[in-house]
């Protein structure tokens, strides 16, 4: 069975998680997150913006 990657995991590879989570963490200011944690909330505003959505 071929193995193909999604557009979605390819655009996601441009921004390695490590490195985002280190950026988030330095320059967090406010309060916590209750239910998504960065990496969701920045998947989910992507999806967000690449689909055309008005609000979340």
């Amino acid at each position: 069975m071929a193995h193909c990657n999604t557009i979605l995991s390819q655009l996601a590879a441009f921004f390695p998680r490590h490195d985002f989570e280190k950026l988030a963490t330095q320059y967090h200011q406010g309060q916590k997150f209750r239910s998504f944690n960065r990496w969701s909330q920045f998947m989910a505003m992507m999806i967000a913006q690449l689909t055309g959505r008005k609000s979340l």
